[in-house]
């Protein structure tokens, strides 16, 4: 055909201007200036022809036709196309002759423009540094890129349309919320040797309509290496933290039995006729293993913070009374020195609150004593408030912790270091308080952990300081009755009094002391005597089991309490109270109720009294205790007794 001869693509007559892409007008332009140069050229050979003609030679009248001939097929090539000014309405201009033809050639042209976005597709993914494999619906290899071939040395004619597919040595499926599809992690070995891959498949359509499966792979072996090493870091790191906490566990119990052997018979002693000299030797014994065991605690507390096991306790107290029991405990302590001690309580403070207790006392202790340390004349002063920005709960109470001294202050620049570990203010180091500076440290890590905060305020040097404690606890009603809960009965000063004061009012009782350590046995039965009780002591859990056997058998008195040790050779304390509760409830004998037993233990940890909890026990005395806090006990849980004395059998 005649159009053809111009150009390797049909085209077709008819279509508008208009309605053309820009390539087809490109087309058209050049198809009408070809035929120009037909037109000139046929009216070259129509002028020569016209010529020649009147020479007589019969070749001059061939050429004027043949010249006729190619001036009307470039004209028309030149005007078949053309539109009027203005008109964008589309006009065929099709030979009558060929309607089917170029309907044909329509087809092809559209056949021609895919097939040249399929290859320009191919070009690209080509180009992809990522590895790119196709697959067909039966498995065979559709398609592989250079970065492919490359990264796993193979060549294109032996993959394509052969079942070829990696090795994979590991394989990891996980699932890819970018997009559709999966996502899978191989580690694979390849040219440049095992490597981990992390392919995304998904489905694509071919332009023949077909659908093939598309991998998109690439090289994460990088940060595998970094996940990997962080994961190892990470375990190792907890790996020292269980293993610190079971140091610390371990040392804590083999500390605080001696600890509870020292403390306790310095608190016999003191209970004795001394006189004046012998009496400070004593005190100031007991002062320093005090003072060691605050150390201990204090080590402590910050290990289970650090470690993230910190967990918070919810009772509900009474506000005013836990600041005026803080208040009494550092009296003494504040009249040594002729300090004057205040404390202002607002009236919108609410009576009763819900929290950690404990921990709170513990934040204001720490605030009230570093305080009373560091000031010389002048005093201390205590103020608790509500906060100004009360938040959006109503059911939260945030209350404000102000306590400020006349004392030696601190510079600006120290004030944040007074909060950090092992840290003190400079002032501090001249003077011959001592201290490790954990206590303000663990102080503002509970008050963190109560969703609240601690910060400092110079008054300048030698003008003092001002501690403000902001903590969140919860409102709460008055409760009805105080149940016994497995809490620490210590805490009490042995400075308060005497216990043999107690000896007359106290009833006669009996206490079955299960305890493996010779010293804490005979500190804790010495202490029952004080009392006015009767202790029978065994060395382990298996013949604590045996007496209370015995007790049920009516082969021996009954006891009103059981003093039981926790770790024990043979049989340990928790496993003891168990059986000890079984063997009751088995005999349902209402006359011989199971006596309440008493974890008394070194192991002072939270996690130590839930196990006390869940193994039966009534209650927890942590070791070193002094007399009175035994003594309490002993109170609390003998004030009612009946002790029932059965003949024996």
């Amino acid at each position: 055909m005649l159009r053809k001869s111009f150009d390797s693509r049909p085209v077709t007559f008819g279509i508008s201007k208009y309605a053309l892409p820009r390539d087809g007008k490109r087309k058209i332009l050049a198809f009408r200036i070809r035929g120009l140069i037909a037109a000139v050229a046929g009216l070259l050979l129509l002028v020569v022809g016209l010529a020649t003609t009147r020479s007589g030679l019969d070749a001059s009248v061939f050429a004027a036709l043949i010249g006729a001939a190619t001036l009307t097929a470039g004209m028309l090539c030149v005007f078949a196309r053309s539109l009027p000014a203005g008109n964008a309405t589309s006009r065929t201009i099709v030979p009558p002759a060929l309607p089917e033809d170029a309907r044909v050639e329509d087809l092809k042209d559209a056949q021609w423009r895919l097939s040249d976005s399929a290859v320009r597709y191919r070009e690209l993914l080509e180009a992809q540094r990522d590895f790119i494999i196709r697959y067909s619906p039966d498995g065979r290899v559709a398609f592989a890129n250079s970065a492919f071939l490359e990264a796993f040395d193979l060549f294109r004619d032996e993959v394509l349309g052969a079942p070829y597919r990696p090795r994979a040595l590991r394989t990891e499926q996980a699932i890819n919320s970018s997009g559709p599809g999966r996502r899978i992690v191989e580690l694979l070995p390849m040219r440049k040797g095992k490597r981990w891959i992390a392919w995304d498949e998904t489905e694509v359509a071919t332009p023949e309509g077909k659908i093939e499966i598309q991998r998109v792979g690439r090289d994460v072996t990088v940060e595998r290496e970094i996940e990997e090493k962080l994961r190892e870091a990470r375990n190792r790191a907890e790996t020292a933290n269980r293993q610190k906490s079971r140091f610390l566990a371990a040392m804590s119990h083999e500390i605080r039995t001696p600890m509870n052997g020292i403390i306790g018979m310095i608190s016999l002693l003191r209970d004795t006729k001394l006189n004046a000299e012998q009496r400070n030797y004593a005190r100031v014994a007991d002062d320093s293993a005090r003072a060691l065991m605050g150390l201990l605690d204090s080590i402590l507390d910050f290990s289970k913070i650090e470690a993230g096991k910190l967990e918070l306790a919810s009772h509900v107290f009474s506000l005013r009374d836990c600041i005026a029991q803080m208040m009494q405990l550092m009296a003494p302590e504040a009249a040594a020195k002729n300090l004057s001690f205040t404390s202002t309580i607002s009236e919108s403070l609410p009576e009763w609150v819900q929290g950690d207790k404990m921990r709170l006392r513990q934040i204001i202790l720490n605030l009230l004593s570093n305080a009373i340390k560091f000031t010389d004349t002048g005093g201390v002063a205590v103020r608790m408030d509500l906060a100004e920005d009360k938040g959006t709960d109503p059911d939260v109470v945030r209350v404000v912790i102000e306590v400020s001294d006349s004392g030696i202050g601190f510079s600006p620049d120290a004030a944040c270091r007074l909060f950090e570990e092992f840290e003190q203010e400079e002032n501090a180091s001249q003077r011959s308080q001592g201290g490790t500076g954990l206590g303000l440290a663990i102080s503002k890590r509970l008050a963190q952990a109560m969703s609240g905060e601690i910060v400092a305020s110079p008054a300048g040097p030698h003008k003092g300081a001002v501690f403000t404690a902001v903590l969140e606890l919860r409102g709460a009603r008055e409760p009805a009755s105080v149940a016994p809960t497995l809490e620490y009965a210590g805490g009490s000063d042995s400075r308060t009094g005497d216990v043999s004061r107690h000896r007359a009012a106290a009833p006669r009782f009996s206490v079955l002391v299960a305890e493996d350590n010779q010293i804490s046995a005979l500190l804790a039965s010495k202490i029952i005597e004080r009392a006015g009780g009767e202790a029978f002591a065994v060395g382990d859990g298996r013949s604590a089991i045996t007496a209370m056997w015995e007790t049920l058998e009516r082969k021996r008195p009954a006891f009103d309490l059981i003093l039981m040790d926790v770790l024990m050779p043979e049989i340990d304390g928790l496993t003891a109270t168990k059986s000890i509760k079984a063997l009751f409830a088995e005999r349902g004998d209402p006359s011989l109720p199971c006596p309440p037993i008493i974890a008394l233990t070194a192991n002072a940890f939270a996690e130590d009294r839930e196990r006390c909890r869940a193994a039966g026990m009534d209650d927890y005395l942590a070791k070193p205790f002094d007399a009175r806090d035994l003594h309490a006990l002993l109170m609390r849980w003998t004030a009612h007794s009946a002790r029932a004395t059965p003949p024996a059998a």
